[in-house]
């Protein structure tokens, strides 16, 4: 079975040195990835080096089989579709001025040449299975809730049968409550779906509850543990001690 996503030697560098160097791994469908660290230490950059939004890197990344920096753009694009992104803010993936509606099927309606209606009437038994209600897509970004975006934002990306998910800190923003809540229906559809996921939080409780593997990224070097390996440094992370 051939690998849904393969890093190889991924180095990004800034203008003060490296961010990250030598990031190797690779990860099969229905598996998750967690990367750990701390703030600023480069996470949420290679996250967005893994998904195509950022280019100027050394190294390869590989997802179903293809070398994304030798695709044409043509190609990159229809590839791109097959990979999304969950961020921190998914307000922000919201035009404020456009209705969820609008903003949730324009994707598939751009890909697939299709019409609204019969997208969101083809959404709406995911529509229910994160818990919302369809008219509260005829809503406008800021009349929902936190919560309710995140779940409207994974409406968005599974409308596209993804095969890669990279989640940046996705619940961080979010209260401990509707934080679990989103978690366990990230697991739900992550599993029903078969899709490969790459989790990136600084949470180790997030971390054990979400991945199958954790990756930690500290001063640029990037090294997957063991769990028992992942308590030690964590119980450190989390008492402030030097790492």
């Amino acid at each position: 079975m051939s690998h849904v996503l393969k890093v190889r030697n991924l180095f990004k560098t800034y203008g003060h040195g490296d961010i990250f160097r030598d990031v190797t791994f690779t990860l099969d469908a229905g598996e998750t990835l967690g990367v750990f660290g701390m703030s600023g230490c480069g996470k949420s950059t290679l996250g967005r080096c893994i998904i195509g939004l950022e280019k100027n890197y050394r190294g390869d990344v590989e997802f179903n089989g293809k070398n994304l920096r030798r695709l044409s753009n043509k190609k990159f694009r229809l590839e791109r579709a097959l990979m999304q992104m969950i961020f921190q803010h998914p307000e922000m993936s919201f035009d404020p001025k456009m209705r969820v509606i609008d903003s949730v099927t324009e994707p598939v309606c751009y890909h697939f040449r299709k019409d609204r209606e019969d997208v969101f009437s083809e959404l709406k038994p995911l529509i229910k299975a994160v818990g919302l209600r369809p008219d509260q897509f005829y809503s406008y970004p800021n009349q929902l809730s936190g919560g309710e975006i995140q779940r409207a934002m994974m409406v968005k990306i599974y409308s596209l049968s993804p095969k890669l998910i990279v989640a940046d800190e996705p619940t961080s923003m979010l209260d401990m409550s509707v934080q679990a809540q989103v978690l366990n229906l990230m697991k739900s559809l992550q599993k029903e779906r078969d899709t490969a996921c790459v989790f990136i939080s600084h949470d180790p409780e997030v971390m054990r509850i979400m991945c199958d593997r954790i990756a930690v990224l500290e001063k640029g070097e990037f090294e997957i543990m063991c769990k028992r390996e992942f308590d030690d440094y964590s119980e450190n992370f989390h008492e402030g001690l030097p790492l």
